[in-house]
């Protein structure tokens, strides 16, 4: 009970805040800024931060299987199902995404930030790090497909979105932070300047708060549209489904670190993340469903998460 109160009620009561806002003084053109602040400042600084201090044999490819196996299997399961409920292949991609898509970034790395600090960061931003990379890649993939495209005109744009994930500034910050701590540990005398290091701190401090914020006013923005029955479908399998499934690969599988696996359940039992939203409105593919799922999800997360914390016997006291 512990957990629900000093995680729960802090990240979603911060997402509350930023829906108020979102209703009263954040434009749309003033939340597009503060996007950009957390994206290219705040989450950038918290992200170099924590892996500049971790040596890459402390880290567990596992995971990386576990959580992107799981939501692979379960993508091209529900791929059919949206076939069944008479959507095209677009469609079928968008309510796929949306069913495995989590938010990890705007709720995750604030919400693992309070369960358990940074040493809680460095799996979930192993699954950031390829997170975009592989599932949005996929799914611009087939939404390409879906609108006709030549095979070389495919491959073009899967080369192309591959690189724009890469050049999203969540990632490379990762990498650097990596990097940046191999390089320490070759030249121990090489460490950040005190006073950039504060610079850092500072922004680092400012990310989680930043992102809930933006989250809760991104829903304020998107609101409830039609199709919801698929997006609950969706929803049910994004909140249910794909935690069950990590948690049970992780533990029985792989048998990951407790704390690894953990974190990779709870990620997977985040909320639709708002990029479901961005690619359906870039395609102008099943923006209702999109949005629908990103909404639904972020509210009915309030309660899953809190089941799921109890159940993996989270403690924060």
């Amino acid at each position: 009970m512990s957990a629900i109160i000093d995680i729960i009620v802090p990240v979603f009561g911060t997402v509350a805040v930023g829906w108020v806002l979102g209703r009263t003084l954040l434009t749309g053109e003033g939340l597009r800024g503060l996007t950009q602040v957390a994206f290219y400042s705040l989450f950038p600084a918290l992200l170099f931060r924590s892996m500049a201090k971790v040596r890459l044999e402390a880290l567990e490819p596992d995971i990386i299987v576990v959580f992107f196996g799981t939501g692979l299997l379960l993508y091209f399961l529900l791929m059919p199902l949206g076939r069944a409920l008479g959507m095209k292949l677009g469609d079928q991609s968008v309510f796929a995404l949306s069913g495995t898509f989590s938010n990890g970034v705007g709720i995750g790395i604030p919400f693992i930030t309070y369960a358990f600090g940074e040493a809680g960061l460095v799996p979930l931003l192993m699954i950031i790090s390829v997170n975009s990379l592989i599932m949005l890649t996929l799914c611009s993939f087939l939404l390409e497909s879906g609108s006709g495209g030549g095979g070389g005109r495919l491959l073009a744009k899967l080369g192309g979105a591959a690189l724009m994930m890469m050049k999203h500034p969540v990632i490379p910050s990762i990498f650097a932070g990596l990097a940046w701590a191999e390089l320490t540990s070759w030249v121990p005398s090489l460490a950040i300047p005190v006073v950039i290091d504060k610079v850092l701190h500072a922004l680092a401090l400012a990310a989680p708060p930043c992102g809930l914020i933006m989250a809760g006013a991104s829903l304020a923005h998107v609101g409830l549209k039609e199709h919801w029955q698929p997006a609950a479908v969706a929803t049910a399998v994004k909140l249910a489904v794909v935690p069950l499934m990590v948690w049970a690969a992780g533990r029985y599988l792989f048998t990951l670190d407790p704390l690894w696996l953990t974190v990779a359940t709870l990620n997977a039992a985040l909320p639709a993340g708002a990029n479901v939203y961005l690619v359906a409105q870039l395609y102008r593919t099943s923006v209702g469903l999109a949005t629908n799922a990103v909404v639904i999800s972020t509210g009915a997360s309030v309660f899953t998460l809190s089941v799921v914390l109890l159940l993996l016997g989270v403690q924060t006291r």
